[in-house]
């Protein structure tokens, strides 16, 4: 249970999410060696995905991080590619969709809006016909390095619980024969 004094409240924001047309290509910014924490998140997403508990496969892994200064402190950010891992599924961008739609609804309660982001964007795929992708830049704020590395390990772990539970879903729309 959280106390508060009488009168005081305080909200707790998900982290900042949106759909994007686009995912630009990076302009500037330092690459930034991941510390042992970041690196244990990175692999612990991907063995996730690669579960029998996700419909998702890794296109393009997490496989570092660029540092950029931002007006309070530093800005952490990462891309990270992923499809159906059937590749029926691939096919179906409705599909996609709606793993946008349920990611925007589950990120938008995870973490803290002034210190976690993440961009969703759907893509042509991988250069298999018919097949779609979805990328994501998750990105974490800190006053200094290591605190935005901290808070975009943390958003890496809250984006692999966003994944396994679309999976889940899915899993149930699929078998009602929706589409």
């Amino acid at each position: 249970m959280l106390l508060r004094p009488k009168g005081a409240s305080r909200s707790f924001a998900g982290m900042r999410v949106e759909a994007v047309d686009e995912i630009p290509e990076r302009q500037g910014g330092e690459s930034v060696a991941v510390d042992a924490a970041a690196s244990l998140a990175m692999k612990n997403f991907a063995t996730a995905l690669e579960s029998d508990d996700s419909l998702f496969a890794l296109l393009e892994p997490p496989t570092g991080a660029t540092a950029e200064g931002a007006p309070r402190g530093r800005v952490l950010s990462g891309d990270i590619a992923l499809s159906f891992k059937q590749a029926d599924l691939g096919k179906r961008r409705q599909l996609l969709f709606l793993v946008v739609e349920k990611l925007l609804e589950l990120l938008k309660e995870a973490g803290s809006k002034e210190f976690l982001e993440a961009r969703l964007c759907l893509t042509g795929g991988s250069g298999k016909p018919g097949e779609n992708a979805l990328r994501i830049r998750l990105a974490g704020k800190g006053e200094t390095t290591d605190q935005a590395m901290l808070r975009w390990g943390l958003g890496l772990a809250h984006l692999q619980q966003a994944l396994l539970f679309t999976s889940r879903h899915l899993r149930q729309h699929l078998a009602q024969g929706r589409d």
